[in-house]
Formats: C-alpha cells, structure tokens, sequence
C-alpha cells in the first residue's frame, strides 16, 4: 500500500522544518567566530606582553648592575626577541631616590580578528625596578679630579663614618693627608690617587689607586625658581620665624638668635648669610646656592636642620647647580649641628673647623675638596639620597 499524500501540495512546505537550523546555525558563525577570533588574539596579546616584560626585566637587572647604566640597559633591551610578535619599543630608565633602577615601555600589538571591528592593535605597558644587592654606600664624595690634598685631615679631627665608605676622586700628590691625632673610621676609604702623607692617626680601610664613586647627582636635581626677590639684604636680630622664598645680598644673623624655618625652599644668591650665634631649626627645609653665596656659620650657633622626606625636595637639605666656580664653605665653632639630608656642594672647598660637632642620623655629603681641623662628626647612617659604593653585590628586581 502507497503511503498517503497530504490533500494539498502548499501542505508540503508548510510541513517541511528541516531547513530551518542550518541558516540559524550560518548566521551563529559570525559572532562565534569573532569570539573565538579574538580569544585568539586575546592569546597573542598576552604572549607579547610576557616576552616585553621579560625584556625589561632583564634591561632593569643589566641597568642596576652597572651601577645603574641607562645604555647598558638599553644594549639589552634592544638584544631580546621582540620582532616575532610584530612589536618594538624604547624603554625609558630613572634612577629612583633609593638608588633603585626603574625601565619602563609601551608598545603596540598587532591583531588580526579584532581588525574586523576597526582595532588593529592593543597597546601595552610594562616596567620593571631592580636594586643592586648588598651595594655598599658612599656618604662623603670629594669630586676635586687633580687636587693635591684634597682630603686633609689635621690635629684632633675625628670624622665617624663606620656604615659607609669615603670616597676621594683626587689622583694629585698628595691625594690626601693624614696628620697625627687624627681619626677617619669609616667602611672604607676609597682613594683614586696612590700618594699619600700619613703622619700618623687612625685610618682603617684605606685603598689606595681605588675606583671612586662617580657623581651621580650632577643635573639631575630640581631647580627652584630664582627670579622673583622675597627679601634684599639686611640685619636680622633676635628670635624670628623664617619663611621660604629667594634671599638676595648678604644677611648678618646678629647675637642669640633663636629662629625658626618654615618648611620649604630658601633660595640664597647674590651674597650669602652670615650666622653669629644663636640657635637653628628646621624640619623638611632645603636650602639652594643660586650662585657663589653661601651659609657662613660662625661660633656659637647651634643648627637642627632635616631635610624634606616627601616631595620634589625629598632628602634635599643644601644644594647648588654644577659648574659653579670654586669658592669657600666653612663650619666655624658650633654648639653642636644636627644635619641630615643631602649637602650636595661639588663646587665647595669645604673647610670643618674646631670645635664645628656635628652629629646626624643620615647624611650624604658631596664636595669639591674636605678639610677637616680638630672636630668631630659622626655619621650614623647615608641619606635617603645615596651613592653607590665600591662594593658591588648582584642586581635583583623589586617589582
């Protein structure tokens, strides 16, 4: 028997489903392939981005390594396979005020099924900070290349410096001179000349014909403003509040003063301060030589100064622009100073008279020449501003 025919023939299409799933199922293939396109791309992304953080990874530690080297980095950075994944960059490197070595670079990836939506490419960034392990510090740099007696210590003069080294970059004849009575206790002292008068005292640690620090402040400090006059000159007596702001010509601080610094930055040019007794404080200040002027701290004055541990200043405490003509700074007779901060003077023959105690938790101190005469001055600690030592340790990352 024939199966049954349905009555009419309009009843054959309007039974017939079968043909409905196959374009629901070609229209579903657009976005599922654009998903699965884009997990795709999503992969790459992810792969390229591993492979630039592995390059500035290494960049970082090679950077750090080298006593913090941006074109020793860069050598590595630009040596590491980034080229198959279709993407290329130039890392930036800062060197952070903990003496940590950072790298930083953006670059742009490539894709291909993301292309069909208008984006042809992700950008991504990356950055990697590395420090030198075990790197020992430097808390007193004398620049002076061909002085003679660059460091002179005489009669009484006792400088502690047990958790730091002592660099002196003079190869001159002699490089240094250590009179009888005299006390330089540090980690080491590092001396780039081989000549020496030694006539006697204390001196543990001293290296002769040794590779010295180099500076590493020079024209990397910030520069205040100096153009605008806060105050020219004058006689300032008795206790006082001072206030930040640019001090031109010179000012004599008469008798027992008692004054007292507002934090900030206290410009001085064009003259100089000179200090005649009384008692100094200070905290998160900065003071900056425009020029040749300077602070003449004469007898009796008593100075707790700390610099700024926050801000464009951090660790700033007395500074001046590289390239200044050589001139004079002089501690004179104190009641005792507490200093701590950075004294970045490389254009400075630093002279520490008797009597001049100084005492600090940490301090780093940068000059042309030091010359220290029957005082003492303990430096418990660097400050937060440091110097990398002569004793290197391997680089590790940080983050």
């Amino acid at each position: 028997m024939r199966p049954r025919l349905p009555q009419r023939l309009t009843d054959v299409f309007r039974f017939a489903t079968g043909g409905n799933v196959a374009w629901i199922y070609a229209l579903s293939l657009v976005p599922i392939t654009l998903a699965a396109g884009s997990g795709l791309d999503y992969i790459t992304v992810i792969d390229a981005k591993t492979a630039l953080q592995n390059a500035i990874d290494a960049a970082a530690l090679a950077g750090a390594g080298a006593s913090n080297s941006a074109s020793v980095a860069a050598t590595v950075f630009a040596a590491e396979p980034l080229s198959k994944y279709g993407i290329a960059g130039t890392a930036a490197y800062t060197v952070n005020s903990d003496s940590s070595f950072t790298g930083t670079v953006t670059a742009d990836v490539p894709v291909s099924f993301l292309s069909l939506i208008g984006i042809k490419k992700i950008s991504i960034t990356v950055t990697a900070t590395a420090k030198q392990n075990g790197t020992s510090t430097v808390c007193i740099l004398v620049l002076d290349k061909t002085a003679s007696q660059s460091l002179l210590m005489n009669s009484g003069a006792d400088v502690e410096a047990p958790q730091c080294e002592v660099h002196v970059v003079s190869t001159g004849n002699p490089a240094a001179i250590f009179n009888a009575k005299t006390t330089l206790n540090s980690s080491k002292i590092c001396l780039a000349g081989s000549s020496v008068i030694d006539n006697g005292g204390t001196h543990p640690n001293l290296v002769k014909s040794c590779s010295t620090s180099a500076d590493p402040f020079a024209g990397t400090l910030p520069v205040p403003s100096t153009t605008s006059s806060t105050c020219n000159g004058g006689n300032i007596n008795g206790g006082s509040t001072m206030s930040p702001g640019v001090y031109c010509g010179w000012f004599n601080f008469n008798g027992t003063n008692n004054l007292s610094f507002q934090p900030g930055v206290y410009v001085i040019k064009g003259g100089g301060w000179n200090v005649n007794g009384g008692t100094w404080t200070g905290s998160g200040v900065t003071f900056y030589f425009a020029d040749t002027s300077k602070i003449q701290f004469n007898s009796g004055v008593k100075a707790t100064l700390t610099a700024p541990t926050s801000g464009t200043y951090n660790g700033i405490l007395m500074y001046e622009p590289v390239g200044l003509s050589l001139s004079q700074f002089v501690l004179d007779d104190s009641k005792g100073h507490y200093l701590q901060g950075l004294i970045y003077l490389p254009s400075r023959q630093m002279t520490i008279n008797a009597g001049a105690d100084v005492t600090t938790d940490q301090l780093t101190m940068v000059v042309d020449t030091l010359t220290v005469n029957n005082a003492t001055w303990n430096v418990i600690a660097p400050a937060t501003k440091t110097i990398a030592g002569s004793t290197q340790g391997s680089a590790y990352l940080v983050k």
